[in-house]
């Protein structure tokens, strides 16, 4: 295994020279990241094709090629390749072998080649040589048996850059939602919530989408508890930290309702209200995007001084090595992030 480097100190981010082009990082190799890049390549227009480059093993491509039979020409990104190569470029950061008997298993080395890919492609995005990161799925536990002490993705992505304020965006067609906490157990989440973290979030949130072209941003702001704790019979966080935060962010020009009850705050009437959810923990807000549009759901970190989409799945262990894994979700992650660089973002 070379090129791995685990961050001991935070990369400097260098404004994009190339800011259309798109490093994807190929996911855990014991799952479906590899498949689902190579099956949503043919079905991407010629011009999209041309932004990716993947940070990977080439050899693993290869053959992974020649077992999906996807018709995809896959070349080493570090050779020369003329302007009507329309084949996909891969960044050879990862000397590791294809094998079918590796599929489906919790693997140190594949949790090493899975962050290998990770790191090298923030770094190369750092460096200004991409304008994004598309990124497709790890396994925390094979990550975390690799020597890297991280929840997942987006908390990576934070202490890369310095410990910078981010958030985690599940986006839909459909539906559009930010957690306040993302992976903590259910037992630590009110201690996670403060009016001032919750007055943090909600102008990241509104900054982000303005960035991404969304002009007038309207929020709407989950309670914690059962009925938004029905007038303090079920909790005072209400009362005590999400209202006083919606309150103080209004004043500073952002568009936030709430605190409403979870049980209603997801029909269709509800929806067509606001742009983005604000759930307080992780499934309360997940459960109802994942339900409505699953595999058309793209994970989008906001706060990183660059784009950064992901799948809305995971490893898939149990379909991995299989040929049954669906290229959708990878799809929506790639003309995402396409739409966010050209400024056509819309929720």
């Amino acid at each position: 295994m070379r090129g791995l480097r685990i961050m001991t100190k935070p990369i400097k981010y260098h404004a994009s020279g190339q800011g259309a082009l798109i490093a994807v990082s190929w996911g855990d190799p014991a799952g479906v990241g590899p498949e689902v890049i190579l099956k949503s390549f043919p079905r991407l227009s010629k011009r999209l094709r041309g932004k990716l480059t993947v940070f990977g093993s080439l050899s693993y491509f290869l053959a992974l090629e020649r077992r999906l039979k996807t018709g995809v020409d896959i070349v080493d990104a570090s050779k020369k390749i003329g302007k009507m190569f329309d084949g996909l470029r891969v960044d050879d950061v990862v000397d590791m072998k294809f094998s079918q008997k590796n599929f489906g298993k919790i693997d140190r080395l594949s949790g090493k080649a899975a962050m290998t890919g990770v790191a090298r492609a923030v770094e190369a995005v750092c460096e200004g040589r991409f304008g994004a990161l598309v990124t497709a799925p790890i396994n925390k536990e094979a990550v975390n048996l690799a020597g890297y002490r991280i929840a997942g993705h987006t908390e990576f992505l934070s202490e890369a850059l310095g410990g910078v304020e981010v958030a985690m965006m599940l986006s839909s067609k459909k539906l559009s939602v930010v957690v306040a906490t993302t992976h903590v157990a259910i037992r630590d989440v009110p201690g996670r919530l403060s009016r001032k973290k919750l007055t943090g979030l909600f102008k990241l949130i509104h900054r982000s989408l303005i960035k991404f072209g969304v002009k007038k941003p309207r929020l709407a702001v989950c309670g914690l508890n059962p009925h938004a704790s029905d007038g303090g019979l079920f909790g005072d966080e209400e009362k005590n930290i999400i209202a006083p935060a919606i309150k103080a962010v209004r004043g500073a020009g952002v568009d936030v309702s709430g605190p409403y009850p979870a049980d209603t705050m997801f029909t269709q009437r509800a929806i067509s209200g606001y742009d983005v959810a604000v759930a307080m923990y992780h499934d309360q807000g997940l459960v109802p995007v994942k339900a409505l549009s699953f595999a058309k759901t793209v994970n989008i970190t906001l706060g990183l001084p660059f784009v950064r989409v992901s799948v809305d799945h995971g490893t898939a262990f149990d379909i991995a090595g299989k040929r049954r894994a669906d290229a959708t979700s990878m799809i929506h992650a790639i003309k995402t992030c396409d739409q966010i660089l050209n400024g056509k973002f819309r929720v």
